[in-house]
């Protein structure tokens, strides 16, 4: 694999963190995407993925392949998302992207980001223009991707468009830490009502919602990290506040569609590189 970030440039930021590149011979036939704090832009310059959506009301399968499943090829807005996706990859993998903050979307567009949390759609109805830039990429360097993406990216920001700084503040407060609502409310001077209303509004999605997913991922990113032969239940109660083995295992599987033990034999299998790009061999009924 081959994979390469650099900061976002200033005129971008806040709405977008980092510009990345990524050249790679995929693990498995599909990957299952965990949810994760970020949305992302992707310019695909290799063939085209298939998307799979996760089983409904509560089903223990996963949708065969060409069941519920969406072809995206060229460019696609994979915004804020509450459970896994399954992806059937190409042959090679070749994508340039923007990782944007939950509040970035706004930046570029009047649209609600409610609008696009949990799905991935195709990026020409949010940023027109987007496709044209493979022609640009299909040959750049990682230098030369980023400067082609970031100019097209300034281009299309809204102008005078300002991040609200309470939303900012909670966004940044609940990636990195598990906080009461009600108390990140009370320290912005605001009460819970209006830190929903203003997250719903410029997030599409709830500070209760982005909390539980902030804290999945960052169980994730710890847990593909534990040692092999690590007892799952035992060691992830320790890296994340669940009252129970049982509230632990629900979650998990609410947001990754595996048990804890089921996730670090795979994750351990492969490394902790894919501790939110979990490689499949198949995709069972």
């Amino acid at each position: 694999m081959f994979y390469e970030e650099c900061p976002a440039p200033p005129g971008l930021q806040p709405f977008v963190t980092q510009l990345w590149f990524v050249r790679a011979q995929p693990q498995a036939r599909y990957e299952k995407i965990l949810p994760g704090p970020s949305a992302h832009l992707i310019l695909n310059l290799s063939g085209p993925y298939r998307l799979i959506s996760p089983p409904e009301n509560g089903t223990s399968g996963i949708t065969p392949p060409g069941s519920n499943a969406t072809e995206v090829s060229t460019g696609f807005y994979a915004g804020l998302q509450r459970s896994y996706v399954i992806s059937e990859n190409p042959d090679q993998i070749f994508n340039v992207g923007a990782r944007l903050t939950p509040y970035g979307l706004a930046a570029f567009t009047s649209q609600p980001p409610s609008d696009f949390q949990n799905r991935v759609v195709d990026a020409e109805s949010i940023f027109p223009g987007f496709s044209e830039l493979r022609s640009q990429l299909i040959s750049a360097d990682p230098r030369q991707a980023f400067a082609a993406l970031g100019a097209f990216l300034q281009e299309r920001l809204r102008p005078g468009y300002r991040a609200d700084p309470r939303t900012v503040q909670v966004v940044e407060t609940l990636a990195k830490q598990d906080v009461e609502i009600s108390v990140l409310a009370a320290g912005l001077g605001i009460s819970t009502s209006t830190v929903e209303r203003i997250m719903m509004r410029d997030c599409g999605t709830t500070a209760k919602a982005y909390s539980d997913v902030c804290r999945f991922n960052r169980l994730v990113s710890q847990a593909a990290a534990l040692p092999t032969g690590a007892v799952p239940g035992s060691e992830l109660l320790h890296l994340a506040d669940f009252y129970d083995q049982p509230h632990l295992i629900r979650s998990f599987r609410r947001f990754s569609g595996f048990t804890p033990s089921e996730y670090l034999q795979v994750v351990q299998s492969y490394g902790a590189e894919y501790a939110t790009f979990v490689p499949l061999e198949e995709v069972a009924g």
